[in-house]
This record gives C-alpha cells, structure tokens and sequence, in this order.
C-alpha cells in the first residue's frame, strides 16, 4: 500500500534558482550589448573626426595644388628658367 501524501510539500528550490539563473543571464546580456553599443558610437564618433579631417587636408591639397599649376605663376617660373614657347616646326604631335 502507499502511503498518503502529507497535505504540506517541501517546495522545490529548482524553480527559483533556474528563475534567478534567468535573470542574471539577461542582465549580464543587457549589459554587454550597451557596452559594445558605446564602443561603437565612440568609434563612429572617432572616425567621423578621422573623415572631417581628411577632408580638411583634401581641400587644403587641392588648392595648393591649384595654386602651384596657376598659368601666372608657370609663366614666372619659365621666365626664370629661360624657357620659351617652342619654335614653328619644333613640336612634335604624338599619336
């Protein structure tokens, strides 16, 4: 025969430890996702400097560039060489 079951179980701890286990793990997970997030909004903050500065010494080395091809000042610098434009007959047209 069995025997009859006592009106007041022992309650499981399985329940509660798996439930705190849970919630620990999604913290742990919350908390790692917001920290990759600001490490990348501080590297996308990074880079966005990086680009604005490029972009800086691009337009610097343009019109630098667009100053040392100026016709005045090639002009100056053949006068200071002795150059002068080629003789009738002395240039030669490649194909």
């Amino acid at each position: 025969m069995r025997r009859p079951r006592s009106p007041i179980a022992k309650p499981s701890w399985l329940a509660p430890a798996l439930l705190a286990v849970a919630i620990v793990a999604g913290g742990f997970a919350t908390l790692m996702i917001r920290l990759e997030t600001t490490q990348e909004g501080y590297r996308l903050s990074s880079l966005r400097t990086e680009v604005r500065d490029l972009d800086s010494e691009n337009q610097r080395l343009r019109l630098e560039a667009a100053e040392l091809s100026s016709n005045q000042r090639l002009r100056a610098l053949a006068a200071r060489y002795h150059l002068a434009p080629p003789a009738p007959g002395h240039s030669v047209l490649m194909p």
